[in-house]
């Protein structure tokens, strides 16, 4: 194979578009890192920086703490050049993440640029409707009330709850996961089978009982729904199954108190009334002391 001549005139045109190619390099980055500059520049200019958060919403979450989440999002830069408080390039999303998972009280958020200084937090807090207090009724009744937490409308435990004496709320106490880890942003109980109970215990409300705490056996798969006492009575408590038909036992209950005979008997006799037994299909039995 013969090698084949290559002109003068070839090797200079090569040289030259080797050349070119070399300064039109030189020339794009300079132009890259000019305009990355400019860009870093022009996004630290005061005009469009957040220098005042607003917070409305808050009842029970201290707004000095939202804050203090949302200065820690903005603080510092994206690559060392872009800081973070620019009203255009704020990180949003993680400064909403942050929050949820920091704060599990808050029930909705709205994270939005108010005007170009100012960034506008909205929250709805969750509100606590009953009380989640552990996996069984402590022995000492003085020690009923500590250690709960709230738990909202679906059943999701939010929040730690101060100690309430008394009735103030409902308490539920029910094995959560593993029954040592903290409780706190769990599920107690699945929506629909926490609702369910809700309105089986507000039914039994309505038939004139005042149901103060439930007791879930998981292990006996027995529950047992306490009602208010006198402190020199009994412990009222009505008794089901956990896999019974908690509409068929409303029905049940519903029905017996409509017999003048029973409803005159738990009535007169109610301080000294053990239990309602509902774990017998169609059937209501009571005891008294």
């Amino acid at each position: 194979m013969r090698d084949i001549p290559t002109s003068p005139r070839i090797i200079e045109i090569k040289r030259k578009r080797r050349a070119l190619r070399i300064k039109l390099g030189i020339l794009f980055v300079v132009l890259f890192v000019g305009i990355v500059w400019l860009l870093s520049f022009l996004s630290s200019i005061k005009n469009i920086t957040i220098n005042e958060i607003t917070i409305m919403g808050t009842h029970i979450v201290d707004q000095t703490d939202i804050e203090s989440v949302v200065r820690k999002n903005l603080s510092g830069k994206y690559l060392y050049l872009f800081p973070k408080s620019n009203s255009l390039i704020y990180p949003h999303n993680k400064i909403s993440k942050d929050l949820i998972a920091t704060f599990s009280r808050i029930k909705t958020l709205s994270v939005y640029i108010d005007s170009l200084n100012t960034l506008r937090i909205e929250i709805t807090e969750r509100k606590g409707e009953y009380l989640y207090c552990g996996a069984t009724v402590p022995e000492n009744k003085n020690e009923v009330g500590e250690n709960c937490y709230f738990i909202n409308n679906d059943g999701f435990i939010f929040d730690k709850a101060p100690y309430f004496s008394g009735n103030v709320f409902f308490k539920y106490y029910v094995k959560v996961g593993d029954g040592a880890a903290d409780p706190l942003g769990k599920q107690m109980l699945s929506k629909d089978e926490f609702q369910t109970m809700v309105r089986f215990i507000d039914s039994v409300a309505e038939l004139g009982f005042r149901p103060t705490y439930l007791e879930m056996n998981s292990e006996e798969g027995t529950n047992y729904l306490y009602l208010n006492h006198s402190p020199s009575g009994t412990k009222p408590r009505i008794i089901f199954k956990n896999s019974d038909n908690l509409v068929l036992l409303e029905e049940n209950m519903a029905i017996a108190m409509k017999k003048k005979e029973f409803a005159d008997e738990i009535n007169s006799k109610y301080n000294a009334l053990q239990y309602i037994d509902l774990r017998f299909k169609n059937k209501v039995l009571y005891k008294f002391q």
